[in-house]
């Protein structure tokens, strides 16, 4: 009997427990749901306000680009305008160098085409040369065996 009472004890215990720790969690529940509640309104006030801070900082940021922009146009414009006033000397020096350049290769040209001029009489006239010295050691070579033939003709007679 002591027995099956402590276990119906333990047992109401444990009823007792698991519905305490019910109530508690529907509590935190509740809690945690009103709180987000009462947090949306926050967060969207605060995010509205950090849009804004966003757009005005974004404005701001595009106003000096746009302003640094323009005093690069400007400061390039001043050192183009100062630099055209070099242009005809630009040209002038360039003119010259070219001209320089030119009669450089110009000599260049003419040496080269000398010795190209030279080589190609020396060549030609070399092969005009073997060519005679092979004509005469065919010749002598025909003559020679034209003889050998005749001998051996007159042999075989």
């Amino acid at each position: 009997f002591i027995m099956a009472k402590q276990v119906e004890q333990l047992e109401k215990e444990k009823k007792e427990l698991q519905e305490r720790l019910k109530n508690q969690e529907k509590k935190i529940d509740y809690f945690e749901r009103a709180k987000r509640l009462e947090e949306i309104p926050l967060i969207k006030t605060a995010y509205e306000e950090q849009r804004v801070h966003d757009m005005e900082l974004w404005e701001q940021q595009e106003e000096e680009r746009i302003t640094t922009l323009q005093l690069e146009r400007e400061k390039a414009l001043e050192h183009k305008n100062r630099l055209s006033r070099m242009l005809e000397d630009r040209d002038l020096f360039e003119a010259r160098l070219k001209a320089s350049r030119r009669t450089v290769y110009e000599d260049k040209l003419k040496q080269f085409q000398e010795r190209l001029a030279e080589e190609r009489c020396s060549r030609l006239e070399e092969r005009k040369r073997q060519r005679k010295e092979e004509r005469r050691i065919t010749y002598y070579r025909e003559k020679e065996e034209e003889e050998q033939r005749l001998r051996e003709e007159q042999l075989l007679k």
